[in-house]
C-alpha cells in the first residue's frame, strides 16, 4: 500500500483564492518535473509527426 503526503497550500490573487492540495507518493517511479517534461517531449514528437 502506497503512503502519500498531503499538502494544502491556499493563494489569494486578487479577488480569488485557490485552494492548492498536493500529495506525494512514496513509491513514486518518476518526479513531477520528470513526468511534465517527458509529456511535453512526447507531445512534442507528436506534433512535430503530424506536421511532416
Amino acid at each position: 500500500m502506497s503512503e502519500n503526503t498531503v499538502s494544502i497550500t491556499e493563494k489569494a490573487i486578487g479577488d480569488t483564492l485557490y485552494i492548492i492540495e498536493s500529495a506525494v507518493s512514496s513509491v513514486a517511479k518518476e518526479t513531477a518535473y520528470d513526468k511534465l517534461k517527458r509529456m511535453i517531449l512526447n507531445d512534442t514528437k507528436s506534433l512535430e509527426m503530424k506536421a511532416s
